[in-house]
């Protein structure tokens, strides 16, 4: 591949630019200096790029036939390059420009040659997607049958595939040509099966919502002409009531909701100034088939009520459809003249027109059919082959699935595992504890024991010795009372405000705020165990050094945390006590995989904070 030069990166760069800005005269000049520059170096990637991208800023400026010589372009370098896919896709965008500048049949040889090549390298998808263009325009062009016929194979193409956007193309196709050849209980059911894709935020952003709005002014159309003029007009007005639609959407609504007012209630100023208003605007736009609807649409309005006004849009509705060179335009004017102005020379005119059209509709049906029929074993051959590629590809999707599956029950598993050896080892801890405190209890009990017997050997002084009796038998209890078990079922409670309970004195306020109790169920008994020895174990240093007359402590759940808050306004502590003397604490919130971080300075009070995952 050739470096790319420093002056075609320098025109790359301002032709971009200009686009993202929205000046496509700029980025067209800029891109022509960047041909220049990679044609004097032969640089055939480049001139590639090049050429593209003039065909995309063409298009932006709606002049189709520049559009249409670029992409001419990159196709014959892509033939060259025996790039099959990419050459469909520009068969296929230059099937629209010549759709767009009224080139009806070149458009159809383009669309169909991308479709054959998408066929070629089996990607039934842009087949798909081809076809509901092929159907698009034999619908344009009065040709109903094969449209319906390109429609169907498109849907075959694309059911199961997920391109809903698509799909509700082609339901929207069908319906149109069912109301088009009067099946309108047909074209009622293939519209409502497009709207219904749309049923939710994600699927009404692939779909678009500008298809949408297609859909809905379908099935207007329809209603208008099952003569359901209400049920018409109220879809016209919910559409224009929505801001989302551009300017030309709406004028053609406008046009559409007038004929329809016209229909239900003969000649109204409504419709009148709706359909001069549209036209002017298509006028502006140069919008020929828009000029031609609403110039037609005017005409019969004003057919029994104003001779001259009904002339002139006659006429220039004649003249329109000339110039669009569509002879079912002109199909149209001559029926609607024969209504009111009967002449030999009219009616021969329109039986002739409608003898062409017949001619025309079967040489397009014959041309579609053989074309079809020569591709179809193609088709299936492909189809079938990708069949069998699809089901290799689902086997082995389906096994990788089963892998990681396997991998991902695994390791939760392993985690299970692992975290219940966690909790076997904070429940043995407490067994230790429970242990302690039993044989603690037992060691205080023979001390008084040796007291006692000491007080019968001699004569100390019995105050003292009663005192010093009292005294070893309150830390005994304490002692047991701290290491005994922890209730944890519903008791558990009652267990936590016992233990407040029994820290509050007429000279320590102990408060509890932010308090649910139903936060506790669901919570494992070991985390409930642990939390109540660290509460535990801050409130008894509280009594015996802090000196504290008021405490404060919040319990709250928050997204699976549990966030605990002590304060007190005790004398507080330094660090390096705190290092000492809270370590047990920091262990056992550690234990269960929590936090506990503090704040204190001496003489201000003690802050700690509490977070455990539940």
């Amino acid at each position: 591949m050739q470096k790319r030069n420093s002056q075609i990166k320098f025109y790359d760069s301002k032709a971009y630019d200009a686009a993202k800005a929205g000046k496509y005269d700029s980025a067209i000049f800029f891109t022509r200096k960047m041909l220049v520059t990679a044609k004097k170096e032969n640089n055939i990637q480049e001139i590639k790029k090049t050429y593209f991208k003039l065909s995309r800023y063409y298009n932006k400026l709606e002049k189709y036939d520049s559009a249409i010589v670029a992409n001419n372009k990159v196709l014959r370098i892509l033939e060259s390059e025996f790039d099959t896919l990419s050459v469909a896709k520009r068969r296929n965008l230059n099937g629209t420009y010549y759709k767009k500048i009224d080139s009806f049949e070149t458009a159809y040889e383009n669309y169909t040659k991308s479709k054959e090549l998408y066929l070629i390298k089996g990607d039934t998808i842009n087949a798909g997607k081809v076809l509901l263009n092929i159907a698009n325009l034999q619908k344009q062009n009065g040709n109903f049958g094969a449209s319906q016929l390109s429609a169907l194979d498109g849907l075959d193409y694309l059911k199961d595939s997920g391109h809903i956007r698509n799909i509700a193309g082609l339901y929207n196709a069908l319906s149109v040509v069912s109301k088009e050849t009067d099946k309108l209980k047909a074209a009622e059911e293939y519209i409502n099966k497009a709207i219904e894709l749309a049923k939710d935020s994600i699927s009404i952003r692939k779909i678009g919502k500008k298809n949408i709005t297609t859909f809905k002014n379908t099935k207007a159309n329809i209603f208008k002409e099952s003569e359901q003029y209400d049920k018409a007009i109220e879809i016209y007005k919910d559409l224009l009531n929505d801001k989302g639609n551009d300017i030309l959407e709406n004028k053609r609504i406008n046009t559409n909701l007038a004929y329809t007012l016209f229909l239900k209630n003969g000649f109204n100023k409504t419709s009148d100034s709706l359909l001069r208003n549209s036209l002017s605007y298509f006028y502006s736009k140069e919008n020929l088939s828009a000029i031609y609807s609403a110039q037609l649409k005017l005409a019969e309005l004003y057919q029994d009520k104003d001779v001259l006004q009904y002339s002139k849009y006659i006429d220039l509705a004649a003249e329109s459809a000339k110039k669009l060179g569509n002879l079912t335009s002109v199909y149209e004017v001559m029926e609607v003249k024969l209504r009111s102005d009967y002449s030999r020379e009219d009616f021969d005119r329109y039986v002739a027109l409608g003898r062409q059209l017949e001619t025309k509709e079967e040489d397009l049906n014959h041309f579609y059919i053989y074309e079809r029929y020569n591709y179809d074993k193609a088709e299936k051959a492909k189809i079938t082959a990708l069949n069998k590629a699809r089901e290799s590809k689902i086997r082995f999707l389906i096994l990788l699935l089963t892998v990681i599956v396997l991998l991902v029950l695994i390791f939760f598993i392993y985690q299970k595992i692992k975290r219940r050896h966690k909790i076997e080892k904070v429940k043995t801890v407490h067994s230790t504890e429970a242990r302690i405190s039993s044989k603690v209890h037992d060691e205080l009990a023979n001390d008084i024991h040796n007291l006692m017997a000491q007080l019968e050997t001699s004569d100390p002084d019995k105050d003292i010795v009663l005192d010093k009796l009292d005294t070893i038998y309150n830390n005994a209890r304490d002692i047991s009372k701290q290491n005994r078990s922890v209730e944890t079922g519903e008791a558990f409670v009652d267990e936590l405000n016992n233990l407040f309970r029994s820290y509050q004195s007429e000279a320590v306020n102990v408060l509890l705020k932010r308090y649910d109790v139903s936060i506790w169920n669901g919570i494992s008994s070991h985390i409930k165990v642990t939390i109540y020895r660290v509460l535990q174990e801050l409130l008894t240093n509280m009594k015996k050094h802090s000196n504290a007359g008021l405490v404060v402590v919040s319990i709250e759940k928050e997204n699976k945390q549990l966030f605990i808050q002590y304060i007190d306004n005790g004398k507080g502590f330094t660090e390096e006590i705190s290092k000492n003397g809270l370590q047990n604490a920091e262990n056992r919130i550690q234990a269960i995989q929590g936090k506990l971080t503090f704040d204190t300075e001496l003489h201000k009070g003690c802050k700690f904070s509490i977070n455990v995952p539940v």
